[in-house]
């Protein structure tokens, strides 16, 4: 079992992140500025919140999230909550009445892990499928777009399908990622917009 109380666990409680995760995307925002104040950012896969207190850190930033979980104690005018599910248009109509168009769309969603690294890392990647067809509806042209995938085989076609809609991508591991974890963050920017 993995030290949930290590170093990063306690340095989010005491600076007031509902979770650790925060850390990864101040790393992913610090090396690729993937947004800036006064951006519109979704975030996809928002509970319990700690993406979204990173992006409000940008003090005229707008943050839209959503989760089929409820994130809870999270008051702040420039954040809107959706509780839903990004396969149904229901959703997809709400998160563009919330904003026509986003600058910035950052996902750490995760599938329910089942303790099999193949069946976790294919959950991921189809996770990511459906995540990304959602955020071509609601990128703005030249936006950039973020997102967690679980290793394993199809992550590299996964990759080379979204890349080939950007102009620039690339691949790390935040230091905030536990040492036994296979998640990779994969930043993604310039989105060449749809073709369709």
């Amino acid at each position: 079992m993995y030290d949930r109380k290590d170093a990063f666990y306690k340095k989010a409680k005491m600076e007031g992140f509902k979770s650790r995760a925060a850390y990864k995307l101040l790393e992913l925002n610090k090396k690729h500025a993937l947004f800036r104040s006064g951006d519109t950012v979704l975030d996809i896969g928002c509970a319990p919140g700690g993406w979204v207190q990173v992006v409000l850190q940008q003090k005229k930033s707008i943050v839209v999230g959503v989760d089929l979980l409820e994130v809870m104690n999270l008051e702040d005018t420039r954040f809107t909550f959706i509780q839903g599910d990004i396969t149904e248009q229901a959703t997809v109509e709400q998160v563009l009445e919330a904003a026509p168009v986003y600058d910035c769309v950052v996902s750490d969603a995760a599938p329910n892990t089942s303790g099999s690294k193949l069946l976790d890392h294919v959950n991921s990647v189809d996770l990511v499928r459906l995540i990304y067809s959602f955020t071509k509806k609601v990128l703005k042209k030249g936006g950039n777009f973020t997102f967690k995938v679980f290793e394993g085989e199809d992550r590299s076609d996964l990759v080379k399908d979204i890349k080939k809609d950007f102009d620039f991508c690339k691949m790390l591991r935040p230091e905030a990622t536990r040492k036994k974890s296979f998640e990779m963050y994969i930043v993604l920017k310039g989105f060449k917009g749809n073709n369709e």
